[in-house]
């Protein structure tokens, strides 16, 4: 299995130019995987010029632009390397849904930073969700039992979080916003889970390995982009050579 370098060990222009890309792909494709119609160009657009796509909902722009807020918090937040609190979470999930409940209401599940009021259940899905009454006692517990150290620590995590389920809606994207918090807060490249690979990412999420595995290559993609990045300023760099014919 190749290493991976540390967030640390890249130079402050690499990780300036990986956050900018991952603030538009993790937003893109985290609310793609949930339904949100916008593409990966309509939501960069939107990110970096305001500029709304033609004949998509307004619900669907105002949860991009709430998650990109939201993943703006993560990364200032994680560079803090102050533990996770159940505040915190679900101040994360009012960030990522206020706006869109504001502008439209019925389009977001309520409550919006707030636990769940009601039982759940997702299909295909063996173990129970917590009931309405253990949210709060099994989210304290997961934050003090499980302080992630490695990739394997966070997919464990993500795993038991998700079986919480805290919240009527967004558990997903604030379950991945949290890999990345955890991520950059152990000094790890954050994964990009793709659109492309929800299959993958929903067979793995009741296996801890699978999941380890599935993250792993994540980052890769994630630091594909620096890769590519670094072979193109090379070449910018690189001096025209004029031949004498």
């Amino acid at each position: 299995m190749t290493t991976l370098p540390k967030l640390s060990e890249l130079t402050s222009s690499e990780r300036r130019e990986l956050f900018a890309y991952l603030r538009t792909a993790i937003t893109h494709h985290s609310n793609a995987m949930e339904g949100v119609s916008l593409t990966y160009g309509e939501t960069k657009r939107l990110l970096e010029e305001g500029f709304t796509a033609p004949n998509k909902p307004l619900s669907d722009h105002l949860i991009i632009l709430g998650f990109a807020n939201a993943f703006d918090e993560v990364v200032l937040e994680s560079y803090a390397r102050q533990p996770l609190t159940t505040s915190f979470i679900k101040d994360l999930h009012a960030t990522l849904f206020k706006t869109a409940l504001a502008a439209c209401p019925d389009k977001i599940d309520k409550p919006v930073g707030a636990y769940r009021t009601d039982e759940r259940y997702i299909v295909g899905l063996s173990a129970p969700l917590a009931s309405p009454r253990q949210i709060s006692n099994q989210l304290e517990n997961l934050l003090y039992v499980n302080q992630p150290k490695s990739m394997q620590d966070i997919a464990k995590f993500h795993i038991d979080f998700e079986l919480i389920h805290p919240f009527a809606g967004g558990n997903g994207r604030v379950g991945r916003l949290l890999i990345t918090y955890q991520s950059v807060q152990n000094d790890l490249i954050p994964p990009l889970i793709e659109n492309e690979h929800r299959k993958d990412y929903l067979n793995a999420i009741s296996d801890p390995a699978a999941l380890t595995d599935f993250l792993y290559e994540a980052q890769k993609q994630s630091y594909h982009f620096v890769e590519e990045r670094h072979q193109q300023n090379k070449q910018d760099r690189e001096p025209d050579i004029e031949l004498d014919l």
